[in-house]
């Protein structure tokens, strides 16, 4: 139900993009880390792991004030755990596709945003390291335990800067949450991904 949902938003933002002739076009890239951790039922009492984030945005401007960012995106999710008998790390590797809206307040050379939508993430690999207390590390691979498809929100906002006439430079912040059970063989327990993302990148306006 989720994934049609996340389709249905797509066809609507590109029905809606062909009913305007003069968008304002963009495309850039991003990197930063994304600080993960798991939330679910019952509390997993986990520690963040963080990972890599390295993507392509794309923006349709619809005013100076309005965007739709679609954007392709490689993130590391995931978390650790820590007890008496050891530690496991959670490696979980996705590519995002996010449905971004954006709100823009354009000032002179400076413009601060908000953005927020949703986001479809596929699983690409799926990882556990297990060290015990005194022993050497263990990677197993926990692909069948995770479900192959995840669904996010992710909100945040960031600070855009002028460089040049077509090309923009921003920083920015952004907290994902979980919709959906990546637990693929439960059906009492639940495991969400969530995240702290703080990227920095640059556009190029067409």
């Amino acid at each position: 139900m989720k994934f049609k949902i996340f389709l249905v938003a797509c066809l609507a933002v590109l029905i809606t993009s062909t009913s305007y002739s003069q968008l304002k076009l963009a495309i850039g890239g991003e990197a930063g880390i994304n600080i993960a951790n798991f939330t679910g039922t019952p509390d997993p009492s986990t520690s963040t792991r963080t990972g890599l984030i390295i993507g392509a945005d794309f923006s349709m401007g619809f005013t100076k004030y309005i965007a739709i960012q679609p954007g392709l995106k490689f993130i590391m999710k995931g978390a650790s755990n820590s007890s008496a008998a050891g530690s496991v790390s959670d490696k979980l590797n996705y590519l995002e596709i996010p449905v971004l809206l954006k709100v823009t307040f354009p000032l002179t050379e400076v413009s601060p945003y908000l953005i927020g939508g949703p986001v479809l993430a596929i699983n690409m690999s799926a990882n556990e390291d297990q060290t015990p207390t005194g022993g050497t590390t263990t990677t197993v691979d926990v692909s069948n335990d995770i479900s192959g498809t995840d669904f996010d929100l992710l909100v945040g906002g960031g600070v855009g800067f002028k460089v040049a006439p077509r090309m923009d430079i921003f920083a920015q912040f952004g907290y994902s949450f979980g919709l959906s059970n990546i637990l693929k063989n439960s059906t009492t327990n639940t495991l969400k991904n969530n995240g702290i993302q703080l990227t920095a990148g640059v556009m190029f306006h067409l």
